[in-house]
């Protein structure tokens, strides 16, 4: 399993809950992921992002419902290092005094200039905004640097309608969220993919430890004692090294 089957099972969920009038079952829920070996804590991450898109979790337990009902993540405080690169990073941008009201008005009508000044001047309030929303799925100097990104696509999509701070930091902080998803859904991936790993060599040593070099079992062999592909097992040993 990987990160790209992963992000296609939450589309192809998102997909039958479009269909049924952005409603799903944990039936239906529980039937797409079937195979990939979610624990609790996963598939209530899976929950939440589903819920956290306005999808309506039918049947769902009572805790379970109560748990996709919290915030979406915990924010993790920053470490000494991280605030010193934060204090570093804001201390490098140039203090910046421009008539925003104005800027959004030029950059309604097409102006570049406007649109360079308004990146430079939201810079550091993109920064405080990605290190308010610190979490363990990356690296702070990394989040800041998509908060950026977002900030720059916000602002070069903006169109022909005026905007203004509020319209501006919203798309930055839905960017940022956007970044902590994905960012989740590969850990949700990566986290799986250890576990496979894990089962197969704990297995692997208890169906070998009676075995010689000679005697040991076949891939083949394994696939069917184990209930996996035989692609898959192949992936795993070419992952740990073991293949040879």
């Amino acid at each position: 399993m990987n990160v790209q089957e992963f992000q296609n099972k939450l589309k192809e969920i998102q997909t039958i809950a479009k269909a049924n009038g952005n409603s799903l079952t944990t039936i239906q829920i529980r039937d797409t992921f079937a195979g990939m070996e979610l624990d609790k804590t996963q598939l209530l991450g899976v929950l939440k992002y589903l819920t956290s898109q306005g999808i309506q979790i039918e049947g769902m337990e009572d805790s379970a419902t109560e748990e996709t009902k919290e915030p979406e993540r915990k924010i993790i405080p920053l470490t000494p290092e991280e605030e010193t690169y934060l204090r570093n990073y804001l201390e490098e941008l140039p203090e910046l005094s421009i008539d925003t009201a104005q800027a959004f008005a030029a950059l309604a009508n097409g102006d570049q200039d406007a649109l360079q000044s308004l990146t430079s001047y939201y810079m550091k309030e993109t920064a405080k905004m990605a290190a308010d929303m610190n979490a363990e799925e990356i690296f702070l100097a990394d989040l800041i640097q998509e908060a950026n990104l977002a900030l720059i696509q916000a602002l070069g999509s903006a169109g022909n309608e005026v905007r203004d701070e509020k319209w501006l930091m919203n798309e930055v902080r839905k960017g940022i969220i956007a970044v902590l998803e994905e960012q989740t859904q590969r850990k949700f991936a990566d986290d799986s993919l250890v576990a496979r790993v894990e089962k197969l060599e704990s297995a692997v040593r208890e169906l070998n430890d009676d075995e010689d070099d000679k005697n040991a079992f076949s891939i083949d062999e394994l696939a069917i004692i184990l209930d996996m592909k035989v692609d898959e097992i192949r992936d795993i040993l070419r992952l740990t090294g073991d293949d040879k």
